[in-house]
């Protein structure tokens, strides 16, 4: 019996971090979504986009931000964008304001208390319903953050596939500026590769904070205010509420990379958050949603299990190695076991020693490091947040995540 949940635990990682991915390379093709005759596109006014930005402490880039929103080629009086200021203790306010000074179609609601974006962003959803009648005609929410900078087409391919009724979202891709080599952003690539075979099959699993947009009847009014991947929850429930969330890579957002050194605290907190996540958006699980639940099973909540299946592989090998329980053949797979993990946490403890080599200077042995040792952390704080998750640490509150502009980490 041991032997054979060895073998299942096993079967469970390769399936979700080899099998799978493997299965979505080649999705069942969707049949083109409706686009609009040649010259009846350009008849129908482009839609009020509302953007919406909740800014904790981003003195530094909050202006350039809100000009950067005005650069894009999409039409100025077709844009309004709300800043929210989340209790901030240093200048966004005033930084933020003097932006909106330039541009009249800019609104700063600054909030004292610092309670987390997921409340910041409700209440500036709500200030939508209450605006004037032009803007609800056509409306569209789009959501963004205060480091990230758009690329002047970006606004036209992200609300380009709201043509088909059946979209609810649409979620940009995000590129990570100012870092070669860095293994945050290799996992990155993988995971956008995901996300867009999984949008042709059915539906994007969530959203990325970067950059997404959303009908306002798609927008969950009830999510709570200490929700911590708040774009993963919006994106899943539009597809809980009937429609799709597609993934549209021509829309481009662009933000320096994180600098590894600090990411620690943010990678517990959003591991916290994916526990919550799982809660909030368990609906999606049912298997009346199809290939959206198996996509949901296999790419997040298996992988979100990841390191509790370690530990128990890892428990059960050495059960067996001290007491030779199930005979040869089980003494030797768990002597393998116990093998593969000492491999992987040396190799891990070496990638760390070795992150300060510079990437044009990397071996491959380097190279597999550095990646053993970002699998590693990844694992340690998704577990990290399990635990405070199930000790109630779920505050929304956020601290901001220091970027690098090296071009290695």
């Amino acid at each position: 019996m041991i032997a054979i949940l060895i073998y299942l635990l096993l079967g469970v990682l390769a399936y979700t971090w080899g099998i799978y991915p493997l299965l979505l390379w080649r999705p069942p093709r969707r049949p083109p979504m409706p686009v609009p005759p040649v010259g009846e596109a350009a008849a129908v006014p482009q839609p009020h986009l509302v953007i919406l930005i909740a800014a904790f402490n981003e003195g530094e880039g909050i202006a350039a931000r809100i000009h950067n929103l005005f650069d894009t080629d999409y039409p100025a009086d077709r844009l309004t964008v709300l800043v929210g200021t989340d209790g901030c203790t240093d200048n966004t306010v005033a930084e933020a304001r003097r932006a909106a000074g330039e541009h009249s179609r800019v609104m700063i609601h600054a909030f004292d208390t610092n309670r987390g974006k997921t409340a910041v962003l409700r209440d500036l959803v709500r200030e939508v319903g209450q605006m004037p009648t032009p803007f609800q005609d056509r409306c569209l929410l789009v959501f963004t953050d205060a480091n990230t900078r758009f690329r002047r087409d970006t606004l036209h391919h992200l609300i380009a596939p709201f043509h088909d009724p059946a979209i609810g979202g649409v979620c940009g891709r995000l590129v990570f500026k100012g870092a070669t080599g860095n293994e945050e952003t290799a996992y990155w690539d993988l995971e956008t590769r995901l996300k867009r075979h999984e949008s042709a099959l059915d539906s994007c699993l969530g959203a990325n904070g970067a950059i997404y947009a959303i009908r306002p009847d798609c927008f969950w009014q009830d999510i709570p205010e200490n929700t911590i991947v708040d774009d993963f929850v919006i994106g899943m429930k539009v597809r809980e509420a009937g429609r799709r969330m597609h993934y549209e890579p021509g829309a481009v957002a662009e933000e320096e990379a994180p600098a590894l050194r600090d990411e620690w605290a943010r990678r517990v907190r959003i591991g916290r958050g994916d526990y919550q996540a799982a809660l909030l958006c368990k609906a999606c699980l049912h298997p009346r949603y199809r290939y959206f639940a198996w996509s949901f099973w296999s790419h997040k909540i298996l992988r979100w299990f990841t390191p509790h299946i370690l530990l128990l592989l890892l428990a059960l090998a050495a059960i067996i190695c001290l007491t030779g329980l199930g005979g040869g053949g089980t003494v030797r797979l768990a002597a393998v076991i116990c093998l593969g993990h000492t491999l992987l946490m040396t190799a891990a403890m070496a990638g760390r020693l070795w992150r300060e080599i510079p990437a044009a200077s990397r071996t491959s042995l380097v190279r597999y490091c550095r990646h053993a040792d970002h699998f590693v952390t990844m694992q340690a704080a998704l577990m990290t947040g399990f635990i405070q998750a199930c000790r109630g640490n779920l505050a929304g509150t956020w601290q901001r995540t220091p970027r690098t502009r090296a071009n290695s980490a």
